[in-house]
């Protein structure tokens, strides 16, 4: 098993836009890490149409269980997308 492929991070990306490395939010905070738990601190825009949250692992097909958990001041929704 390679612990570099299974190293899990996640993407922050406007809803309104398809997701590219050009609009991805936390661009230069993003980071993979290999345990089994990873945190950022984002101040986001406001956006009517919101934000993706992508889980991720570093290589692609790794597959697993996760949860996600967001805490704000602003009143919020997740919503699942497939």
């Amino acid at each position: 098993m390679s612990l570099v492929g299974c190293m899990i991070g996640f993407y922050v990306y406007p809803a309104s836009q398809n997701p590219t490395k050009d609009n991805l939010v936390n661009k230069t905070s993003q980071k993979f890490v290999p345990w089994n738990e990873v945190s950022e601190e984002l101040t986001l825009e406001a956006l009517p149409e919101g934000y993706i949250l992508m889980p991720t692992t570093y290589e692609p097909g790794k597959f697993g269980p996760f949860i996600i958990s967001v805490a704000t001041e602003a009143e919020f929704s997740l919503t699942p997308i497939e």
